[in-house]
């Protein structure tokens, strides 16, 4: 009897425990939310059953917009690319897959890859494209979905600065696939390439976070700052008008007294662009979606790297001394010609100093040093105002 009233008094305690104790965080969640990239993943869409279903951390990582649909078809941008519906013509069946951000990143930061080689005996052949793929990323790409996950190769492997420095790529419809010479015989010897936040950046997709409304929570917590850097100049916004007490070259008159009309969405659209490519080294301009002017760039170097991202030119000085610390060493640069601010001391500049422009080598404190005669026509092109999208 004693043992009985033992059990009884047990599983009272236990159903008041299971009443009371906070709910147990569970994988298979209808709604996740993400604290380091600050979105919900969800199954409105069917893109939670699909990431959980395809290692989506490895091959997505995690959201980095919330969903939306177009013609109500869903999509959602991540960390290395995007998830959509797609509707099947033939039975009319709606299905998830990764979106094409690899050729569409390509198209729209013009990129342009080599020529297949001629055909060799190692490797897969792709009839479509006159592709091979081959080690190192042959067989990462068989264990990990192949060509229904990935699609094709759209390149051969080739060398290329990549946000984590020059590695070894290859570009395929849906994704960019980097080998890390430094993790050679681990699991992270080939990863997935940051494409989705860099064809977000360039499609101008809102990644602005949001706040958990008290969704289970997965991975790590939030950054405690914005990967920002203190670069070349003071961060503080510059006045349009110097102050008298220091003074400075006044700023240029805009060419325009208002913003230029931007359309926010596909590519390169409406008004005035620039895109700065930081894996080729290069710079477009664009009006109206036509492209009107290219230059070759030089960006920051390691530990002061160029901040990718959407910006607005905030402020123009046609001359402007510079200055700062590098490694404890002071450093000045006076005359810099036709410097536009886009983001804190960030800048795109002239430069008289050195002539390394699109060779691969990144050089400054995190500006954009642009050759002499691409900063002037740049400056009398570009008015307070303009977006600059700068992304790898």
């Amino acid at each position: 009897m004693r043992f009985c009233r033992s059990v009884v008094v047990m599983c009272v305690v236990a159903l008041v425990l299971g009443v009371v104790a906070p709910p147990v965080v569970r994988a298979q969640a209808s709604v996740v939310y993400f604290p380091a990239s600050g979105h919900f993943l969800d199954d409105a869409y069917g893109f939670l059953s699909f990431w959980q279903a395809h290692d989506g951390e490895r091959i997505l990582g995690f959201p980095i917009s919330e969903a939306a649909a177009t013609d109500g078809l869903g999509f959602q941008y991540f960390e290395r690319g995007r998830l959509e519906q797609a509707v099947d013509p033939a039975n009319g069946v709606t299905s998830v897959r990764l979106g094409q951000v690899g050729a569409e990143y390509a198209e729209l930061s013009w990129k342009t890859f080599a020529p297949p080689p001629p055909r060799k005996n190692t490797g897969m052949l792709f009839e479509a494209s006159g592709h091979t793929l081959r080690a190192p990323f042959l067989a990462f790409w068989q264990q990990h979905g192949g060509e229904e996950l990935f699609g094709p190769p759209i390149s051969e492997a080739l060398w290329e600065v990549t946000e984590r420095g020059r590695r070894q790529v290859q570009y395929f419809a849906n994704l960019r696939l980097e080998r890390d010479a430094e993790q050679v015989g681990t699991e992270r010897e080939i990863i997935v390439g940051e494409l989705g936040r860099a064809l977000a950046t360039l499609r101008g997709i809102d990644t602005a976070r949001v706040a958990n409304w008290g969704a289970t929570e997965y991975g790590p917590a939030a950054p405690v700052a914005a990967n920002v850097v203190s670069l070349d100049a003071t961060p503080t916004p510059l006045p349009a008008t110097p102050a008298p007490a220091k003074p400075k070259p006044t700023a240029a008159p805009q060419a325009k007294s208002s913003k230029p009309t931007k359309q926010r969405g596909v590519g390169p659209t409406a008004g005035k662009l620039i895109v700065v490519n930081l894996s080729d080294q290069w710079l477009y301009a664009y009006e109206d979606g036509e492209q009107v002017f290219s230059a070759p760039v030089t960006t920051g170097r390691d530990g002061m790297e160029t901040p990718t991202g959407s910006f607005d030119v905030y402020a123009k000085l046609k001359n402007q001394t510079m200055d700062g610390v590098d490694n404890g060493v002071p450093w000045e640069v006076p005359n810099v010609p036709n410097v536009m601010y886009i983001h804190g001391g960030v800048a795109l500049h002239g430069t008289y100093w050195h002539n390394r422009f699109g060779s691969g080598a990144r050089l400054s404190h995190g500006c954009i040093n642009l050759p002499l005669k691409s900063a002037a026509w740049l400056y009398g092109w570009a008015p307070v105002g303009t977006t600059v999208k700068v992304t790898y």
